[in-house]
């Protein structure tokens, strides 16, 4: 069963049992929401938020017995693999990483800088220095070459780096 298809059973159990028809649920497109229960569209987060608010659920719970459903794991054990996940996301701290990055606002697009970037771009800068062409500096480095090229170029104003 796809992750889909089940997420349409839970929408569609949970909404028959608390009596609700589709026309009841307004703030979804009635069309959308048959695709949604028929298993027919991949749905996004927002929408996810949207089903859960409307079927007085926690998001979190949908996707907990969708994924239940769909390897046929009892719900019982879904929810002490999720005790157990949530445990260890406190224990590592994650929660509180999650709140300062929250706290510092839109995050800035892209990936990452890797902790050894500073020490990588110079590295490629030293080398490109000695006539070391960028594919060599990339593996020599295990870079990318594109990645070297922006390392080179953040360093010096003109693009005088070796192909």
């Amino acid at each position: 069963m796809e992750a889909a298809e089940a997420l349409a059973v839970v929408v569609r159990a949970l909404r028959r049992r608390k009596g609700f028809t589709q026309e009841n649920l307004i703030t979804i497109d009635r069309s959308y929401w048959g695709r949604i229960e028929r298993g027919e569209v991949n749905i996004t987060i927002d929408v996810l938020i949207r089903l859960a608010a409307l079927l007085e659920v926690e998001p979190a719970s949908l996707i907990l017995m969708a994924t239940c459903l769909q390897s046929d794991e009892p719900l019982r054990e879904g929810l002490k693999r999720l005790n157990k996940q949530l445990n260890r996301v406190s224990k590592d701290s994650v929660d509180q990483e999650m709140e300062s990055l929250a706290q510092a606002g839109k995050l800035p697009p892209g990936r990452p800088v890797r902790s050894d970037a500073a020490q990588k771009a110079a590295e490629a800068n030293r080398l490109n220095s000695e006539g070391v062409p960028v594919a060599e500096i990339a593996e020599a480095l295990g870079l990318s070459k594109t990645t070297v090229r922006r390392y080179l170029k953040t360093s010096t104003s003109e693009q005088t780096y070796c192909e």
